[in-house]
């Protein structure tokens, strides 16, 4: 068991379900699955096909896998599992972007989203059944913890939203911004990173945290990263703990410390996510503040005006589009790289911070408790 505040989660490493049963293959990089089928397959190149046939192929029954022998299939289908979560509701925005619902076996319920644009679409994807770190400005905090997803179960959600929409890995970005804080889950983590970087550029792979140090530190190790995005929103350690309670366990001292210890690629950049609060953090001292406190940080700054939703406090409010306009024309003025970042599927509560945890009562922050 692992204890962050009030969270308590079982830990589930491999790419299996919880439950018993049939053994997922899913999630397993190629190492680990040739240990796994060692048994059960007398030749190793077996595996490869087993391999391309579930990440390049997308076959989700081992009848399907044409290129092994009859008798194999019914052998690898009495034991083992390709399946993937159900889909139990999709809401499509008047975007075009899509949020899906999914069960998946032990009947816990994550949220995923699609969004196309153009020739690309980027894939939205949850490493934890709900989320403990209690943002004020996020509602899967509000609903609370839920368990850490297995490698399996968050490389199916890619697999689920292409086995729909038949996208190919050409243009395909997938973002670590679901439900969950996916440096809480890292180990399961690491595994589904390292089957999908086999197919996407770490280019179009990124993970967003809310700065868990220790994971952080984990992170700067692998052998395989994905871009890093740090959800800030904040310029101080005051207001920061009070819209963030991670932060006064990992204050923005650590978190930077941390940072400056990761060994980033040629040209790359860390991302800083800021959600803009009307007149609370969005006024030019406050960007002068955020760029004195990145300048000597190779970074970039993605401002998200914030998405209301009926279960956050009132008092948190989107400023307006002038407002958000200013602080950016600000920032870029004192050199710092800054982009906004466009509002999708809002319409089906699939924008950022709106992802839910259905089928449960909440258990996170009280509504009406931020303070200004």
């Amino acid at each position: 068991m692992t204890n962050v505040g009030t969270r308590e989660t079982t830990k589930v490493v491999d790419g299996g379900s919880p439950l018993a049963g049939k053994m997922s293959l899913l999630g397993l990089p190629r190492a680990r699955l040739q240990q796994v089928l060692a048994p059960h397959v007398e030749r190793s190149f077996r595996v490869d096909q087993i391999y391309r046939a579930i990440y390049d192929r997308g076959i989700r029954r081992f009848d399907d896998v044409t290129t092994l022998p009859l008798a194999l299939r019914r052998h690898l289908s009495a034991h083992f599992s390709l399946e993937l979560p159900d889909v139990v509701k999709r809401h499509r925005s008047a975007d075009g972007t899509e949020k899906y619902l999914f069960r998946l076996a032990d009947g816990a319920t994550i949220e995923a989203v699609d969004i196309p644009e153009g020739d690309r679409r980027t894939l939205c994807v949850s490493s934890q059944a709900g989320c403990a770190l209690a943002c004020r400005f996020c509602v899967t905090g509000y609903w609370g913890a839920g368990r850490d997803l297995t490698a399996g179960e968050i490389v199916a959600q890619v697999l689920a939203i292409r086995a729909v929409e038949r996208p190919g890995t050409h243009g395909l970005n997938v973002v670590f911004m679901g439900m969950g804080e996916p440096l809480l889950n890292t180990e399961n983590l690491r595994l589904a990173t390292q089957i999908l970087l086999e197919q996407i550029s770490w280019r179009r792979v990124t993970l967003s945290t809310a700065g868990v140090v220790p994971g952080l530190r984990e992170l700067a190790a692998w052998e395989q990263r994905p871009r890093l995005a740090i959800s800030l929103h904040a310029p101080d350690d005051e207001r920061r703990s009070r819209l963030m309670p991670i932060n006064k366990k990992y204050p923005l001292a650590a978190l930077l410390g941390a940072l400056r210890q990761i060994p980033l690629r040629s040209k790359e950049r860390i991302t800083f996510e800021y959600i803009l609060i009307d007149r609370w953090n969005d006024g030019p001292d406050d960007a002068e503040l955020l760029h004195r406190l990145l300048q000597n940080l190779p970074s970039k700054v993605n401002l998200i005006p914030l998405n209301p939703d009926p279960v956050l406090d009132p008092k948190l409010r989107r400023p307006p589009d002038a407002r958000v306009e200013a602080f950016r024309k600000r920032l870029a003025e004192l050199g710092t790289r800054v982009t906004v970042r466009r509002q999708r599927g809002d319409d089906v509560s699939a924008a950022c911070g709106q992802l839910r945890v259905p089928g449960r009562d909440p258990r996170g922050f009280r509504r009406s408790n931020f303070s200004f």
